[in-house]
């Protein structure tokens, strides 16, 4: 039998330190001045906690540098009062137009075509562990690195009005989720800092089988809420949650305003099928960002697994801002991802992506003018994307991710090559290794 290295988290280690001396990699200072799907046992897409809550829990590991039945090295003891991992995950993207700005169109998250680390991703946590006696856990998610962009919160990573705080350079340190959980395995609350439950890929690049990411993702919904969740696991097929937060990625804002979230999951026989929905509802800016308006968005997730091999999700999305127009009417955006995985063996998965993605009013895919991004809407049309990837695992610490991608627009005004075209090709490697 083979034996497998124990240190292959050196390995990439050492690969991401050499990516961090390439051209353009290290941070700089910038003209700042603003702003439950399923998991796969290769990498795959999540949302709620970014962990599957029905998967099986694998045997934790016991000691320093142990592995457990899952074959995944762990730094520390897995079976320890908190539970600490985390990952290392970086890249690399080229774009088959070489835009001058380095930017691939207006992507907020992978957005250059230059390397990046990603994330490196730290977790503190104490599970809940019983169905029928009273618990207390807390989680606490640390993620350094390109994507802490993304799922900072207004009044903590960033100002109340959207300014940086503590970030200030293409590279920072983002806290998404910092809560405490009340209950028992079937019924608890959750309270405090935690990544949204709607919409089909994650944060956590270990659980997204793919490097880059939809445009349903980047542009339709949020990433974290500060508030509630309750959850009840009324059945092994049914699970519910519902709760109340402050909107969409904000702690702290100039308006705070109250918003209700509610979810369903449903697993069907023999986990043949499944099938998730998702809502959130509150006040959030509009046109006018100092006059705040309903916004509503909600999410379903249909999954097929007719066979062990083959896996098929789709996931279509749809939001409503009122007032989003500039003369007060509503703005929309909607979309249908697809996603078929297959399963060549148990260190090879092979995947495909295709996305539909309407920006009705223009309002919302734009690149960000912190980033410097110069390919900045509004686009008011249809973006398109068809990406096909390999998961590769040749050891369960570590993933490697090549990848292929063509986006296309529908629409009035050139979002790629900053400006200059409306299509683009971008290929991509990356990994990511799990301590």
């Amino acid at each position: 039998m083979k034996q497998k290295c124990k240190w292959p988290f050196l390995y990439l280690l050492a690969i991401l330190l050499s990516l961090s001396q390439a051209p353009g990699l290290h941070a700089e200072e910038l003209d700042v001045n603003e702003s439950e799907a399923r998991t796969t046992e290769l990498g795959g897409s999540a949302i709620e906690d970014q962990e599957d809550p029905t998967a099986d829990t694998p045997e934790l590991s016991q000691g320093f540098f142990d592995a457990g039945s899952d074959g995944v090295y762990r730094i520390f003891p897995q079976d320890a009062f908190i539970q600490v991992r985390g990952w290392l995950d970086g890249g690399y993207t080229w774009n088959s137009e070489s835009p001058s700005s380095n930017f691939n169109g207006p992507y907020n998250e992978k957005d250059r075509d230059i390397a990046q680390l990603n994330q490196a991703y730290l977790i503190l946590e104490r599970k809940l562990t019983s169905s029928h006696q009273f618990g207390v856990g807390f989680r606490g998610d640390f993620l350094y690195g390109y994507d802490f962009f993304l799922p900072q919160s207004k009044g903590f990573e960033t100002e109340d009005d959207g300014s940086p705080h503590w970030n200030h350079n293409r590279y920072g340190l983002a806290i998404p989720q910092l809560y405490a959980e009340l209950g028992t395995t079937v019924l608890n609350l959750k309270l405090g800092h935690f990544y949204t439950p709607i919409g089909y890929e994650g944060v956590p690049a270990a659980n997204n089988f793919f490097y880059s990411k939809s445009y349903s993702y980047q542009f339709a919904g949020p990433f974290t809420h500060w508030g509630g969740l309750g959850k009840w696991k009324a059945s092994d097929s049914m699970t519910f949650q519902a709760g109340l937060v402050n909107g969409w990625d904000a702690l702290d804002r100039t308006t705070d305003s109250v918003a209700g979230i509610a979810t369903a999951h449903y697993k069907g026989h023999k986990d043949l099928w499944s099938l998730s929905a998702a809502m959130i509802s509150g006040s959030e800016p509009a046109y006018d960002s100092s006059n705040f308006e309903n916004r509503t968005r909600y999410s379903v997730i249909l999954g097929f697994k007719p066979t062990e091999r083959l896996q098929y999700d789709l996931h279509h999305n749809f939001a409503v801002q009122q007032e989003g127009k500039a003369n007060g009417d509503p703005s929309y955006w909607y979309g249908i991802d697809n996603y078929l995985y297959y399963t060549v063996m148990d260190e090879l998965k092979a995947g495909m992506r295709f996305e539909w993605f309407r920006d009705e009013s223009g309002t919302r895919v734009s690149g960000s003018p912190v980033r410097g991004n110069p390919n900045q809407g509004s686009f008011a049309g249809n973006f398109y994307s068809l990406t096909g990837g390999l998961n590769y695992l040749p050891h369960p610490n570590l993933l490697i991710r090549p990848e292929i991608r063509y986006d296309w627009f529908s629409g009035d005004k050139n979002p790629y090559d900053d400006g200059g075209k409306s299509s683009q090709i971008l290929l991509s490697i990356s990994g990511n290794i799990k301590f």
